[in-house]
């Protein structure tokens, strides 16, 4: 597998340039490489703070190791070191193969789902989700952001939301996101929802929404950029990694998530909720056909 760099790198692979003496490497940067080489289908899945860590080096250690191998940062070389696995049979997905049949994709990804849900379990908050569905709660509106594979979980969002007779929107264009940023107050409620917590565009129209009194909820990454811009931070991470692809298991724990803080508000609310869905049950059931 080649890739595109410079200079006398121009024809190897990021694996052989690791164990070639064209590139000079330092200490960390030979730590780095037994880390790598070991398994690299398993860096392929992690963030820099998780290599870096496990190779007891700096995330600019990490950086300038990637640069030093022709990639424009630790994202790219990720994707590189992808392609290259993927050339040799293994795909993006974690454990799936090219020689995988059709029921074994089916167990290996129902597999993943179910060890991400578990696993949210254990990484989200009580605290938070409470702290989070009282604002909501008792908000004049809730507003929900998303961009991307975001978007759609921000529009189930809105449709479970506005059954609680209370204003909610989601926005998933820039522009409309940052509009609406401009008009919240303090007894507004901005949910902002991205797996990475690192699309600008989200980042500063969370740091908007706040400066201009908003309650801020992330649905992301503890740590991120964005959850810095948050006053709550309904953390929901996942083993994969969304620098190579957009995974459906991310979505689905966001989509829990949502179900969370729904639920959470629903309980909050009480008797007004009951009867708001007990007349959008009785006004659906006109909807229905019997023809069946």
């Amino acid at each position: 597998m080649l890739y595109r760099t410079t200079g006398m790198q121009a024809q190897a692979s990021l694996l052989q340039l690791m164990n070639s003496d064209t590139v000079r490497l330092s200490k960390s940067d030979r730590k780095l490489t037994a880390i790598i080489q070991e398994d690299p289908g398993a860096v392929i899945h992690q963030s820099i703070a998780l290599l870096a860590a496990a190779a007891e080096v700096s995330e600019p250690t990490v950086n300038r190791f990637c640069h030093k191998l022709g990639c424009d940062g630790y994202p790219d070389f990720k994707l590189r070191l992808a392609q290259e696995i993927s050339s040799n049979g293994q795909l993006f997905v974690e454990n799936l193969s090219r020689d995988d049949d059709s029921s074994m994709v089916i167990r290996k990804i129902m597999s993943s789902i179910q060890g991400s849900i578990k696993s949210l379990a254990n990484t989200i908050s009580p605290d938070a989700l409470d702290s989070a569905a009282e604002a909501i709660a008792k908000c004049k509106t809730v507003n929900f952001f998303g961009m991307g594979a975001s978007s759609s979980v921000a529009l189930d969002a809105q449709h479970k939301f506005f059954r609680f007779g209370m204003p909610v929107i989601a926005q998933i264009d820039f522009i409309n996101q940052r509009m609406m940023c401009s008009m919240l107050d303090k007894e507004d409620v901005a949910v902002f929802i991205s797996y990475t917590g690192r699309t600008d565009a989200m980042i500063v129209n969370a740091e908007l929404a706040r400066e201009c009194g908003a309650t801020t909820i992330g649905i992301t990454s503890q740590g991120s950029l964005l959850s810095a811009q948050c006053d709550v931070v309904l953390n929901a991470i996942t083993a994969e990694d969304t620098d190579l692809f957009t995974p459906m298991t991310s979505r689905i724990i966001h989509l829990a998530v949502i179900d969370m803080l729904a639920t959470s508000v629903a309980l909050k609310l009480g008797e007004r909720v009951e009867k708001n869905i007990k007349s959008i049950k009785k006004n659906l059931a006109a909807t229905r056909t019997d023809r069946y």
